[in-house]
């Protein structure tokens, strides 16, 4: 039963999760406004820095997972990138060009499963800072 009404909630709102995370879809953060966040910088400074890298989690002398969100190169360091959490080595960290299927964002709304916490651990990461994060993944060019 519970599966069937998740189905049909999803039927009637879409099916595309992502869809309120788009950048056209509303307001925007005034210090994420100025930021380009299809670009690195704009998710590193705008996102990575504020929610990730303190408390040291995911900076750069302690890389939680391996994972330094922090310096110049986490492109490169996260696209199609496999999880290292036990039991989930086959979701990719981040699927260049597709949110949805970046495991990152899963993280991040929840969605992950049995596959560890959610992400920042602190807390939800705010409604700009998830849309950050999606419209950076969805600039990324496939290889």
């Amino acid at each position: 039963m519970r599966h069937a009404t998740l189905a049909l909630l999803l039927v009637a709102c879409g099916s595309d999760p992502v869809a309120p995370l788009r950048p056209d879809s509303g307001a925007t953060d005034a210090n994420l406004a100025s930021l380009s966040c299809a670009e690195e910088e704009g998710v590193r400074r705008g996102v990575f820095e504020r929610y990730c890298g303190d408390a040291d989690c995911h900076d750069a002398d302690r890389p939680e997972a391996g994972m330094d969100l922090v310096t110049p190169g986490v492109t490169e360091r996260l696209s199609n990138r496999n999880s290292v959490i036990e039991g989930c080595e086959e979701r990719v960290v981040v699927v260049p060009g597709v949110a949805r299927a970046s495991f990152m964002l899963d993280k991040v709304l929840a969605t992950q499963g049995g596959c560890g916490d959610p992400m920042p651990l602190e807390g939800d990461l705010p409604l700009e800072g998830r849309r950050c994060l999606v419209e950076w993944i969805d600039a990324l060019e496939a290889p």
